[in-house]
């Protein structure tokens, strides 16, 4: 697993600021990635916990909802990201 420090501000969820910055959501693939496009949450609309290659994830359709799951990788915490070919998750 890599994590990667993103600057910027901390904007989150109630509570995901007080995540250790070492607690680098797990990857579910060791898939090939090529860009940050073929790499995603493990769940729909930002509620994943887990970073997945996009052709292992989940197919989105349902509209998503405001809320942000404490946890969850994609709710300004961290963002899947391709790195050295394989997915990972970039957390600030």
């Amino acid at each position: 697993m890599l994590g990667v420090t993103l600057g910027g501000g901390g904007v989150g969820c109630d509570g995901l600021e007080d995540l250790p910055l070492g607690d680098v959501p797990p990857v579910l693939s060791d898939k090939t990635c090529y860009t940050d496009d073929d790499c995603v949450a493990d769940a729909c609309c930002g509620l994943g916990t887990a970073v997945t290659h996009a052709d292992e994830g989940p197919t989105c359709r349902a509209p998503c909802t405001s809320g942000c799951p404490e946890g969850s990788i994609d709710c300004g915490r961290c963002i899947p990201t391709c790195r050295e070919a394989r997915c990972a998750a970039a957390c600030q």
